[in-house]
């Protein structure tokens, strides 16, 4: 069930001329108003290729570039539910079409995630430099394998991944470290082979990149094994201030209804181990060194962001997923099959309607028992 809101077609040479236009026919602002029925706000509504869709104004895009990961995190929501394995993501027509898409809708922001982006360095750097540039902001979502690794650039030179990828339009990263014990972050990312984890060091060089232009910040799922108490969060925090790192996340472990998740020891370790995030905002409101910023509570998403010291930024975010109440696209997730969703947990979800042979075979290994429409 591609995500879109029928609109007819004439035949002929006008057809045709319907067929192809792309264009942001209307525009919805913060007042509500009715499209199709249907009550909206903050959205526009979007022809593309002879269909209409609901886009809203703050959706991203988010490339999964990869399926494959060094590491084994217990949290990791790829084994929870479906991540289509692939080729690693690159540039091609498919891909062309769902960035023109996205920003025709007004996406600003697109994030490259996995699997382990860094794993393979000089693809993972060929697609910033032909994505990053066409928005305003790109995130990186690592555990910092490859940041270090060096990459044959466009300009015929070598450089280590992260200054090429910061140099190609990337402003920022997020790190993910479970704990600030090495031994403990090992044992909870179950981290492959002989590469530990990112070291001090490393993360003290990625740290040394902030500027205006970059920022890298430091990413902790909360559980019993880790951090899970305001304790933690502050020993995280000094820790991590000590090597230089501003910005901070602190996230709960994913919530997935019970249809689109998968039957493995993950799912059971992100029901286990789910951590509310309420006593710890009640226990931060209280703390005289930390100050509440923001707010925000959806249905699906608690986000508390706090100024800590005057020089800290602290992100404290407690989401569950859950099918969209209405057809508004608030996401668009190009998985490594090559296929766009507008969902990360509902592979019927697809955005084209001729990827639908591709989407009926990932739910076919991914989820085989979900009702396809």
């Amino acid at each position: 069930m591609s995500i879109l809101i029928d609109c007819p077609t004439a035949t002929g040479s006008a057809g045709d001329e319907e067929k192809s236009f792309r264009g942001v026919i209307r525009r919805i602002g913060e007042d509500f108003d009715t499209h199709d029925g249907t009550p909206y706000q903050n959205c526009n509504i979007v022809r593309f290729d002879g269909a209409d869709y609901v886009f809203s104004h703050r959706a991203i895009l988010t490339l999964v570039t990869t399926a494959t990961c060094n590491a084994a995190c217990k949290f990791c929501s790829n084994e929870i539910t479906f991540t289509p394995n692939g080729p690693y993501l690159e540039p091609n027509t498919r891909l062309e079409r769902t960035l023109d898409f996205a920003q025709l809708a007004g996406v600003r922001k697109v994030a490259f995630t996995g699997g382990e982006p860094t794993a393979n360095p000089t693809k993972l750097y060929h697609l910033v430099k032909a994505v990053a540039p066409r928005f305003d902001r790109a995130r990186l979502h690592t555990n910092g394998f490859g940041l270090a690794k060096t990459v044959q650039t466009e300009a015929g030179g070598q450089q280590q991944l992260l200054p090429a990828l910061i140099e190609s339009g990337m402003s920022g990263a997020s790190l993910s470290v479970a704990h600030h014990d090495p031994v403990i972050n090992r044992q909870v990312m179950r981290i492959k082979g002989r590469w530990g984890g990112m070291s001090a060091d490393d993360l003290r060089w990625v740290a040394a990149f902030s500027s205006d232009q970059f920022t890298p910040r430091l990413s902790c799922v909360l559980s019993s094994e880790s951090v899970h108490d305001t304790k933690g969060i502050l020993e995280y925090i000094e820790w991590g201030r000590s090597l230089g790192f501003k910005r901070f996340i602190f996230r709960s472990c994913s919530q997935i209804p019970d249809v689109f998740q998968k039957e493995t020891t993950y799912s059971e370790f992100n029901e286990v181990e789910y951590i509310p995030i309420e006593p710890l905002v009640q226990e931060l409101d209280a703390h005289p060194e930390f100050r509440s910023t923001y707010v925000q509570h959806k249905t699906d998403s608690h986000v508390h962001v706090y100024r800590y010291r005057d020089d800290v930024t602290v992100d404290i975010d407690e989401s569950s997923e859950e099918v969209d109440p209405d057809p508004k696209i608030r996401r668009l997730n190009v998985m490594p099959d090559g296929a766009t969703y507008t969902s990360w947990i509902d592979p019927r979800s697809h955005l084209f309607a001729d990827e639908r042979d591709i989407v009926h075979r990932s739910i076919s290994r991914e989820l085989p028992l979900l009702q396809v429409s």
